[in-house]
């Protein structure tokens, strides 16, 4: 099977949710034998030099990288805002985009085309035009909902305003091109079911974010007596920068007034000056780091305190496989079908929830450890990435 994959950014650095998804998926097509392409933006907000890129990238049939401003430029913004359309959308139609694509399609016979993300979605047309192959949307997020999220979130009058904007034009596409495709990828079964709810009639698939299974340790180190407390995301991204605020300001007082001792990390790259310039009671901003793993090692608790956003959050995936204890809202929990309060993850959505559930992990370590355990052996489970992609080949297989 021969299959191409169109990205709006190279998936790489392996340093948020979405580059991870993409790259597993990768990796796991690769081990399956698929003779896989891609065709990749590179843009102008997440650039990377194609001669940086890992040894799995040289396993593909085709790698192409083709360069997009992608970057927000105002007046552009304000006509969109005019106009009604989607701005998000706008800055991902690029001139240079569609000729390599449709050069690539000429030349090229395909059996499967997958779309990552909403962003490459517009290139649909080119697509049918060029090729028969089937295409499949590997849908991310219910994207306009994450923005009407943040519209409900924002305390600024004319932020709302804006907000609720993008979200309208970006809902209006999303409706009118859910039926465009040949099928769906939805990354978690609640986005599955609000595209069926909102009259998608193509065939759905849930395909999960998936791990490569490793060995699980066998010699855990002991939890030390005050568990160090961490968030690793993206702080460009507007629904983490949100959280941690809320964190900071709302539910690390709280935290603090009760157990003076506890620690705080935070990582991840764009920073702003608010976190950068901050300065809270035992908190430690560290901004991008270049191994995640390593930063992870000697901390034991990820809090994801997320009040918006859609899709499945990997860096809870990725903690759980390592055997960390998660806090988490359920807006950031509503993708994990198969983990329960107070087994695999503890969930808290109001300051008070939130700081209570920290607290009783400080007071009782052995806790940590246990839930750790179950998490692990959760993504063992349900989000193993040989399983995950047998799945994802047989529904092309049906398609085809």
């Amino acid at each position: 099977m021969r299959i191409l994959v169109l990205c709006s950014r190279v998936p790489y650095p392996l340093h948020d949710g979405g580059n991870l998804a993409v790259s597993n998926l990768m990796e796991g097509l690769l081990d399956a034998g698929i003779r896989l392409s891609m065709l990749a933006m590179n843009t102008s907000r997440h650039q990377v030099d194609p001669q940086q890129l890992p040894p799995v990238f040289n396993r593909l049939e085709y790698f192409k990288t083709v360069a997009v401003d992608n970057s927000i430029k105002p007046l552009a913004a304000l006509r969109s805002l005019v106009s009604g359309t989607s701005y998000n959308l706008e800055r991902f139609i690029t001139q240079d985009f569609e000729p390599a694509l449709t050069s690539l399609l000429q030349v090229n016979q395909y059996d499967i085309i997958l779309l990552e993300g909403l962003y490459v979605t517009p290139y649909l047309s080119a697509i049918r035009k060029h090729s028969s192959a089937k295409v499949c949307y590997r849908q991310h997020n219910v994207e306009f909902q994450i923005w009407e999220r943040l519209a409900r979130n924002s305390t600024h009058f004319l932020k709302r305003f804006y907000l609720r904007q993008l979200a309208k034009a970006l809902k209006k596409y999303e409706l009118k091109h859910l039926n465009d495709y040949d099928s769906i990828a939805a990354i978690s079964p609640v986005d599955a079911e609000i595209y069926q709810a909102l009259g998608c009639t193509i065939p759905v698939v849930e395909i999960p974010y998936s791990l490569k299974i490793k060995n699980p340790a066998t010699n855990l180190a002991a939890t030390p007596a005050i568990p160090r407390f961490y968030h690793i995301g993206a702080m460009d991204w507007q629904p983490n920068e949100e959280a941690i605020s809320w964190f900071l300001e709302k539910v690390w007082p709280l935290v603090i007034a009760s157990a003076p001792e506890a620690q705080l990390f935070l990582a991840g790259r764009n920073m702003s000056a608010y976190f950068l310039g901050g300065s809270w009671p035992n908190v430690h901003i560290i901004g991008e780091v270049p191994d995640a793993d390593a930063f992870e090692a000697d901390k034991q608790i990820l809090v994801v305190p997320l009040h918006s956003g859609g899709g499945i959050r990997i860096k809870i995936l990725e903690a759980m496989s390592k055997q960390k204890a998660v806090i988490a809202t359920r807006v950031a929990m509503q993708g994990f079908h198969a983990a329960a309060n107070g087994e695999e993850v503890l969930l808290a959505d109001s300051p008070a929830d939130f700081a209570a559930a920290c607290l009783a992990l400080i007071n009782d370590p052995g806790q940590v450890q246990q839930l750790g355990l179950k998490a692990q052996k959760l993504i063992q489970t349900y989000y193993n990435q040989q399983l995950v992609i047998n799945k994802l080949l047989q529904h092309f297989n049906a398609l085809l």
